[in-house]
């Protein structure tokens, strides 16, 4: 991306425009409404207030009044003016928190360090934070959404609906919109927690509009005068805004009605015809030409009229004549026309000079560019026609939120680029594609890589120009990343050294994934000495609080893994729980980035049998953990997740979180996540003496994962195990264990020349059974003496202890030829023993059919309902398609709707939402 500058990166920060999170500044001499703030006051725990009219009813007026009696009150306010630009999840969600951390630091301030520092924990997850934070204040807190019908997009509606789902009771919301917002709000909440104001609400009685005049003192008006006002604008108090200034023309009230007569709906004309022609031509051109503007100061004022157009007193003079201007904060530095006037504005704006109209949007975002408020600047560059500009915009703040990884934020910028724009810049495209891998999406990552590489090599050879040394390694690194998002070791490893070998001016974070990409494959390789040596030297800067965050953090991962998978168990154990402890206090312990490391952290300690440390690791991180982790950290935290649940007696819940990351394995073209799901699948298949089920699973395998893994190096091996392991067991358990053995034999032998100690103990420990079984005893003790010795050097507990009965009577006899010898290895044998007894579930029930809890009945149809339940027992995608007789694709579908009726995204998430039994136990495990 460039030589790197930490002045630059700063520079480039993106900001929120702090004045859409203020409620405007009440106008001078508004019309309060007792009938309506009393009824705002008679607020049920957990209320949702919505006040519906169009434009000019006081919605806004009324919302601010009663937020502003709340903060004198000391009740905390947050308050959101909405627009299209927060059509957007993360822009929105961003928005949301910073809006309650105006309101109080105390309830946003873990959200905030979540949103600040983890971008890539979705926005449901910062919402569910922010939600708690919200629960623990106790007293009542508020939150306003104004214009809430400005969101549409699904993604959005999806957020807000999660969070007046999910609200405490203590937090109340009152939406504002011109419309019915598309949102689902019945469903949301029953009748005596939704309160409606509407437009009939709303209208000014004969009351309100005396108030209304009198307060405005420009005409004095007797009672008949004002009632003829009131009726001809039907109680619309924009209609009543414009009979004062007509007034001020005409004089005459009767004649001012009749023309008033049907105004909401040719208020373009009426405007034009009665305020605007009487304004004096400097004014006119003044609202005319800021009318581009949505926020206004004087500053940008004069920058857009050209110069210095004594902008301040203009607009104080339209404040003071009530010519539908607000001001947007207490100290008066900002201000926005009423709608109903920009947009009447921008349209004569555009009729009667359409050549200026880029000037002035032109004169906009150099004065924005010029201010930082890069938002602002891009949509004004865009909307002058200058893409460059606004494309060479995106891209210098693209490396801000590289840095800060914030892929979604990035996407959604480049997405309001035109093509064009970005076709010709070679870095936009290149913080696209590592935005694209940030965000796990390698083929449309791949994809924009490979048409840069195509573009960089066609440039050599027509022109003979050296491309920039800094590009080629940042392609390079980006390429690594992508090569081991799609498990790719070989050639991440590759790309990585590449990379690394010549990115002298590239920025630190993008060398550390080029590092990160060198100890994935050398993982593969059988190299752990080589990444313990570049570890060495690199965690040396660790702890250097300049560095990024998730990158480090990223880095700490990897060599956990590794470490974890060649069998050193206390330095991985060390190595996640710095990790972890760090990015908890630095993040927050409901991040993304957190997620990741407590599963891997939780399956050391499961393996160890520290069983209750693992269900604290693991709780309430499995749905985040399937939606962000990557291939490596899931792996781990959906195996033992679902162990868990198994060991709870939970063997549906097992399943369907086995399930759940099959999903994801089938989405992301993750063959090793989903041989790892299909391995445990079978093993609980077999522990519930469903021999079938098991084969059926081996069968489907057979047909197409030998010629895709068997023989192949690098990750491809541990694929390879784990069919191995899954075969073996199916063999074993229909009483061919002589192929079993034959089978596991060879895999023992590759991944012992790799060094994977972990996996050659597990293997030894399942060939024992196989060669017990055959009859060779003397040689299955052997076997298991290999398999002891590593484990009791790592410190292995449950692979013993999960493999069941057949283990534990090896273990016995082994025990009984040494009794009364004390050795290092029989303790260890006698702790494998207690294990054994401490578990007691050896022997596992199906679960019975689960009765659905009547809320459910509500929101789910019978079908939906039944699929839900067969997910309950554990079934797949197909085995339910199978006995409801419909196609997988069916289930998906129903599968789809029940996740967005529910506002849930895993099986597990769904199963434990809606239905009665194994919901607060599997709770605690996920």
């Amino acid at each position: 991306m460039g030589t790197y500058s930490d002045g630059a990166a700063r520079k480039w920060s993106v900001s929120l425009i702090q004045t859409k999170m203020m409620p405007p500044r009440l106008p001078s001499g508004w019309v309060q409404r007792p009938g309506l703030i009393e009824r705002l006051r008679e607020r049920r725990p957990g209320s949702v207030t919505i006040v519906t009219a169009p434009a000019g009813f006081g919605k806004t007026t009324l919302l601010a009044g009663w937020s502003e009696a709340l903060s004198k009150q000391k009740y905390p306010v947050a308050w959101l003016s909405l627009d299209g630009e927060d059509d957007d999840p993360q822009q929105f969600g961003a928005y949301l928190v910073a809006a309650f951390s105006r309101a109080s630091e105390d309830i946003a301030s873990p959200a905030q360090q979540l949103l600040n520092n983890d971008a890539l924990t979705p926005i449901k997850t910062v919402v569910s934070v922010l939600l708690n934070g919200i629960a623990a204040y106790g007293q009542s807190v508020f939150l306003v959404l104004d214009d809430v019908d400005r969101l549409t997009a699904k993604p959005v509606l999806a957020v807000v609906s999660r969070l007046l789902r999910y609200a405490p009771e203590n937090l109340h919301v009152l939406l504002g919109a011109r419309g019915e917002p598309a949102l689902t709000l019945g469903q949301l909440r029953s009748p005596e927690k939704l309160m409606r104001i509407n437009v009939d609400d709303l209208r000014f009685s004969m009351d309100d509009a005396q108030a209304f005049f009198n307060q405005t003192g420009t005409v004095l008006l007797d009672r008949n005068s004002v009632e003829l006002l009131n009726e001809a604008t039907e109680g619309w108090v924009a209609g009543l805004q414009l009979a004062t200034l007509a007034l001020n023309q005409a004089g005459d009230a009767a004649k001012v009605a009749s023309n008033l007569a049907g105004t909401s709906s040719g208020i373009d004309r009426y405007l034009d015809d009665t305020v605007l022609a009487h304004l004096p031509p400097p004014m006119l051109k003044f609202l005319l030409h800021t009318s581009i503007l949505e926020r206004l100061n004087q500053a940008v004022c004069d920058a857009v009229m050209g110069g210095a157009a004594e902008s301040g007193e203009k607009l104080d003079w339209l404040e003071r004549n009530n010519v539908f201007i607000r001001p947007l904060d207490d100290k008066q530095d900002w201000y926005r026309y009423h709608a109903l006037l920009s947009d009447a504005l921008r349209r004569r704006l555009i009729r009667q000079m359409p050549r200026e109209v880029p000037l002035l949007h032109r004169r906009a975002y150099q004065w924005f560019a010029q201010a930082g408020l890069w938002p602002e600047a891009v949509r004004h560059a865009l909307a002058a026609g200058e893409l460059e500009q606004a494309a060479q915009w995106v891209e210098n703040c693209a490396m801000e939120m590289l840095e800060r990884a914030e892929p979604h934020t990035l996407l959604g910028w480049i997405g309001k680029l035109p093509p064009d724009a970005i076709a010709g810049r070679v870095r936009l495209r290149l913080a696209k594609a590592w935005a694209l891998a940030f965000s796990l999406q390698p083929a449309r990552a791949t994809k924009e890589i490979s048409v840069i590489t195509d573009e960089i090599n066609r440039s050599r050879r027509d022109d003979g120009d050296v491309v920039e040394a800094a590009t080629l390694s940042e392609v390079n690194a980006v390429s690594a990343m992508i090569a081991g998002i799609s498990d790719d070791s070989e050639r991440a490893l590759a790309l990585g050294f590449a990379a690394e070998a010549s990115m002298m001016s590239t920025a630190p974070w993008a060398k550390r994934y080029a590092q990160i990409a060198q100890f994935f494959g050398l993982m593969y390789r059988g190299r752990f000495d080589q990444i313990r040596s570049i570890w060495e030297v690199a965690k040396e800067r660790v702890g250097n609080s300049r560095e990024p965050i998730y990158s480090d953090m990223v880095r700490h991962a990897m060599y956990g893994l590794a470490a974890l998978v060649y069998g050193e168990m206390h330095e991985a154990r060390h190595a996640f729980e710095s990790a972890l402890q760090r990015t908890e206090i630095a993040i927050g312990r409901s991040s993304a980035g957190v997620a990741g490391l407590a599963g891997c952290l939780a399956s050391i300690c499961y393996e160890c049998n520290e069983v209750q440390r693992a269900r604290e690791l693991i709780a309430g991180r499995t749905t985040l953990a399937l939606e962000t982790s990557p291939l490596g950290a899931l792996i781990r935290h959906t195996l033992c997740a679902s162990r868990l649940l198994w060991r709870n007696g939970e063997t549906g819940s097992a399943l369907a979180i086995l399930e759940d990351g099959r999903q994801v394995a089938l989405t992301r073209q993750w063959l090793r996540l989903k041989l790892a799901c299909d391995a445990e699948t079978v093993r609980l298949f077999l522990f519930e003496g469903n021999i079938a089920q098991a084969r059926q699973v081996a069968d489907e395998l057979s047909a197409t994962v030998p010629a895709m893994c068997e023989g192949r190096m690098g990750s491809a091996v541990e694929t390879w195990t784990s069919y191995c392991l899954l075969q073996a067991r199916v063999l074993i358990a229909e009483n061919l264990a002589d192929e079993a053995a034959a089978l596991l034999a060879r895999s023992l032998d590759t991944v012992a020349a790799l060094g994977w100690r972990g996996h050659e103990a597990l293997i030894a420990v399942l060939l024992s059974v196989a060669l017990e079984q055959c009859g060779d005893s003397d040689k299955a003790f052997v076997v298991l003496g290999r398999a002891l010795s590593i484990g009791r050097a790592i410190g292995m507990v449950n692979s013993f202890v999960d493999e069941g009965q057949p283990v534990r009577a090896l273990l016995q006899r082994f025990r009984q030829i040494s009794k009364g010898v004390s050795t290092p290895e029989t303790v260890y044998v006698d702790r494998l023993l207690a294990a054994f007894d401490d578990l007691g579930i050896l022997s596992l029930a199906s679960p019975a059919t689960i009765q659905a809890v009547t809320t459910a009945t509500d929101m789910l149809s019978a079908r939906e309902l039944e699929i839900l339940n067969h997910v309950a027992r554990g079934l797949s995608n197909k085995e339910i398609g199978r006995s409801l007789k419909v196609a997988p694709e069916t289930v998906k579908w129903h599968l789809k709707n029940i996740f967005e009726k529910l506002n849930v995204s895993s099986r597990i998430e769904a199963v434990q939402s809606v239905l009665g039994l194994g919901t607060e136990s599997g709770r605690t495990a996920v």
